[in-house]
Order: structure tokens, then C-alpha cells, then sequence
């Protein structure tokens, strides 16, 4: 069964992060170690990921697990339920607005629909991944982890992580609405919070609402 498996885990990879173990260890909640022993069929996965990885990616385990599908073509089969995100070359600072290079797309993850509804609450398909910078949001966030963005969501109504550009980059914050703007909250307490009022609201754009995050183990 490893090998056979090994080589539909791959396949499954190439599908999902176009072949890169790395990222997909990240989307996926798994160190890279795993995700390298799975594809050399050094190890077997636990149930409770196989059931993940029919959540998030509407994939068929059946074929996964035994190579037998009902369908010739299981790739076309989870297309129309699937959102893909794009992972853009750009860091959000989570310290003091350092920013790292253009905003090029380097990845697409591929999610599925039925899974950001009912896990995630997003229906939104106006998704991108960006990479965190520095430390002012521990222990909520680490340096060097993937968030999740929806860009739908503008608007700070409640309090929340958010992705805000300001004319010292983009910024990974806690946002507390009031009456005249929002408070900017590190969760870090080294850190001090600001203010952004109605009228500096043109030099602080909210890009979208942070709904999840991967992180290596």
C-alpha cells in the first residue's frame, strides 16, 4: 500500500500546491517531515488527517486510499467546488511595518468551498495568502506564519485580526472598532497600540479580514 499510496499523495500534492511538500505541510497543518515520510512511503497517515484532507479539498479518499474511483476524473470532479487562493510575495509585518518584496504571485492552494463555509464561515472567493513578519502579534501569531486573508472584508465591525496597509507597508493587527475609527492592537504587550481615525482613513486601507493561519511545526 505505501508505495501506491505515496504516489497518489504526490499526485494529490502537485494538484493542490503545484509538487511544493513545503507548502503543503503549511496548508495542511503538518511539519514537512511528515508530509516527506507520507510521500516516501515511509509512514501512513492517521485517519483524522485523512478526514481532513476530505474536509478542506472535497478529495475522494476512497482513491486515495485504494486507487479505486467511481469517475476517470476525479481532478475535474472537485474543480467547481474548490477556491483557489493565490500566495502573494509579500510579507505582512507584525512588528513595525517592514516590508519584504513585490506582490507577485509565488503559489495557489486550492480550498474547498464546503469546508471554508463550515469551518472557516467564509463564502467569499476573494482569498490570497501572505507570509507574517516579526513578533508583535504573540502568541496569536509566530514570525514566518501563512495567513489566510479574505478581501471581501473591508470593514472592521467587530474586533478582529486584520491585513491594513498603511504608508509604512502592510500590517498584520487586532482591530477594535469605535466610534471615530479603530484601535491598532498588538497582542504583543511590548508593543503600543495606535489609532486610526476617519481622517487618516485614505493613509490606512484594510485589505481584508485574517480567517486562518498555517504555521510549521
Amino acid at each position: 500500500m505505501s508505495t501506491a499510496f505515496s504516489r497518489r499523495f504526490l499526485s494529490l500534492i502537485d494538484q493542490i500546491t503545484e509538487g511544493n511538500k513545503k507548502r503543503f505541510a503549511e496548508v495542511t497543518g503538518r511539519s514537512a517531515s511528515t508530509i516527506y515520510r507520507l510521500c516516501r512511503g515511509g509512514s501512513r497517515p492517521s485517519l483524522a488527517y485523512l478526514e481532513q484532507l476530505s474536509e478542506q479539498f472535497s478529495i475522494d479518499l476512497n482513491w486515495l486510499i485504494t486507487g479505486q474511483r467511481a469517475t476517470d476524473d476525479v481532478t475535474n470532479n472537485t474543480k467547481p467546488d474548490m477556491v483557489l487562493a493565490p500566495k502573494f510575495d509579500v510579507e505582512a509585518s507584525a512588528g513595525f511595518g517592514q516590508v519584504g518584496a513585490g506582490e507577485e504571485v509565488s503559489d495557489h492552494f486550492g480550498f474547498s468551498k464546503q469546508w471554508l463555509s463550515s469551518q472557516l464561515g467564509v463564502h467569499s472567493e476573494q482569498l490570497a495568502f501572505v507570509s507574517v513578519r516579526g513578533d508583535s502579534m504573540q502568541p496569536t501569531l509566530e514570525h514566518g506564519d501563512m495567513i489566510l486573508v479574505d478581501m471581501s472584508q473591508k470593514q472592521a465591525h467587530k474586533e478582529d485580526i486584520y491585513l491594513v496597509h498603511t504608508e509604512d507597508g502592510l500590517l498584520t493587527k487586532r482591530l477594535k472598532p469605535f466610534s471615530g475609527g479603530v484601535k491598532v492592537i498588538s497582542d504583543n504587550p511590548e508593543y503600543p497600540s495606535f489609532e486610526i481615525t476617519h481622517a487618516t482613513g485614505e493613509q490606512a486601507r484594510i485589505v481584508g479580514r485574517v480567517v486562518w493561519f498555517g504555521r510549521d511545526i
